[in-house]
């Protein structure tokens, strides 16, 4: 839990997250450092992350290995921005790598485009 205040989070902040995901409090530093590192290497930003991480406190204790899945997935489909994306809708993170394929297809198969789809995800209007 170190990590989180050397992020930069306050204890008030950190209190939230756990309120919302007990997890938090067994997950190591490392772990949490890797789903950080992952969120860097698709060009988030500390704002970025700071932004998912208060919504979404439930990606703090995902499987770094599903997360890496799911972006790929996304890469896949032809999202470009992806920290734009998961900064608009951190939610997504809780999809897996096979929750986005249905959800892609289930929408291709009603007529909506790649560009459409990815429109969608962005502004969170699909779920």
């Amino acid at each position: 839990m170190d990590i989180l205040i050397r992020f930069g989070f306050t204890i008030e902040e950190i209190k939230m997250m756990m309120d919302t995901n007990e997890e938090i409090e067994k997950a190591s530093d490392h772990d949490i450092y890797e789903i950080i590192e992952i969120l860097n290497q698709i060009g988030c930003t500390d704002h970025h992350m700071k932004n998912i991480f208060l919504c979404n406190p439930f990606c703090l204790t995902s499987s770094s290995k599903e997360m890496k899945q799911f972006i790929l997935k996304l890469e896949e489909i032809g999202c470009h921005n992806i920290f734009s994306i998961l900064d608009h809708n951190p939610y997504l993170l809780n999809m897996t790598e096979k929750d986005l394929e249905k959800l892609f297809h289930k929408y291709s198969h009603e007529g909506y485009s790649k560009e459409e789809f990815i429109h969608e995800l962005k502004e969170n209007i699909l779920f």
